[in-house]
């Protein structure tokens, strides 16, 4: 057994993982409570924004004289096809959440042909173990808010693309978080924003002209909805941190019971030594 001096140690290290373990569980609780509010208060307004947009898309596919051509349906000049956009992190304790989220991104990219952009360290480091043969675009992105110089850089460059698709954790509650992928563009917009519902036949006047405005709102809701993505993979970032600190705390509570089990052990062992001794050199002076 091991003596009371390294025991004793063990315990003050463990008191002083508790404390570390206490302040980031604050600092994340802070941080979670700072952007939960406005992420939900931003998810049910892009709801009611892309329900606008739905309607607008349809009213625009039901007069293809209105477009260049009957396959057209969008105004955003692209010059590429599909690019799939990683958020992960850079740096750690944010549980399982940022590795699901790759998981579920690795499994699509390896099925589909589309460029890559990776935001995140983490992310960069889960792919580049991984050896896949596809070159990437990489943002070093900062988890403590958001990174406006750098989400400029890439909506900048994911403008060129015709489908975007952002993979991200997603809050549904304190205890659970889930990876998704959200489209950004195009007709997986209207798509994901209608499911199964049958769109309204309603017939609009738009004022200035319809084109005007479906072009605006294809340039607004492309920069909100990946925004939002941002937020979104924050909020379940902080939220799965919150949970694998409480599971930490829970680890280093039980240890320092067993640890404080085993120093009492061992005092009883060594006064039991005593008792033995002195108990012998009565039994060796009574004779």
């Amino acid at each position: 057994m091991r003596s009371s001096k390294v025991l004793k140690n063990e315990i003050n290290a463990l008191n002083t993982m508790g404390q570390i373990v206490e302040a980031y569980q604050e600092i994340a609780a802070l941080r979670m409570r700072r952007v939960k509010k406005s992420v939900l208060q931003n998810r049910e307004f892009l709801m009611g924004l892309n329900d606008i947009y739905a309607q607008v898309v349809a009213s625009y596919k039901t007069f293809p004289k209105l477009r260049k051509s009957k396959k057209e349906t969008f105004l955003r000049q692209t010059t590429k096809g599909i690019v799939s956009i990683l958020l992960s992190a850079n740096t750690g304790l944010y549980g399982d959440i940022v590795r699901r989220t790759y998981e579920k991104f690795l499994a699509d990219i390896q099925n589909n042909e589309t460029d890559i952009v990776i935001i995140g360290r983490y992310g960069k480091k889960y792919y580049d173990s991984a050896h896949i043969n596809k070159p990437y675009e990489f943002y070093d992105f900062s988890d403590s808010g958001m990174d406006e110089e750098n989400i400029k850089k890439i909506i900048t460059y994911i403008l060129q693309y015709e489908r975007i698709y952002v993979y991200h954790g997603y809050f549904q509650d304190i205890l659970s978080q889930i990876a998704v992928k959200t489209a950004v563009t195009g007709n997986d917009i209207t798509a994901l924003m209608t499911g199964d519902k049958t769109l309204t036949d309603v017939r609009y006047i738009y004022e200035p002209t319809i084109e005007e405005i479906l072009a605006f709102f294809e340039k607004e809701i492309l920069s909100s909805i990946f925004e939002q993505s941002v937020y979104e993979s924050s909020l379940s970032k902080f939220a799965s941190r919150m949970i694998s600190l409480d599971y930490a705390m829970v680890n280093i509570k039980t240890m320092g019971k067993k640890t404080d089990f085993k120093i009492r052990k061992l005092k009883h062992r060594v006064q039991n030594q005593s008792q033995q001794s002195l108990l012998s050199g009565i039994s060796i002076w009574g004779k």
